[in-house]
């Protein structure tokens, strides 16, 4: 029997890791703070579990909660329904190291 090998052709390792987080959402004016949960993350992104609905493309923040002044702009990658728990897991590509 032949054996199907996985190739992980992501550009970075991601490490698992749950941390609270906090994001904002540009429709929103990076004005409201929301609550997340990080998944996993690598040097170019984040995948987070979150209560609230985010939309495909939709650019946030991602900052330590409390802590806006040190945030990194990210745009929302792919996005879905968590079946689990009724919230959303997405996943964001940061864009820069920066504040927004």
């Amino acid at each position: 029997m032949e054996s199907t090998r996985f190739v992980d052709h992501r550009r970075s390792l991601r490490l698992g890791e749950a941390i609270s987080i906090g994001i904002a959402i540009a429709s929103e004016d990076y004005r409201v703070e929301h609550e997340a949960l990080t998944m996993n993350q690598s040097l170019q992104g984040v995948r987070i579990r979150t209560a609230i609905p985010l939309l495909l493309e939709e650019m946030v923040v991602v900052f330590a909660p409390g802590d806006s002044r040190h945030a990194t702009r990210a745009r929302v990658v792919w996005v879905r329904q968590s079946m689990s728990n009724g919230g959303y897991v997405a996943g964001l590509e940061f864009l820069s190291l920066s504040a927004a």
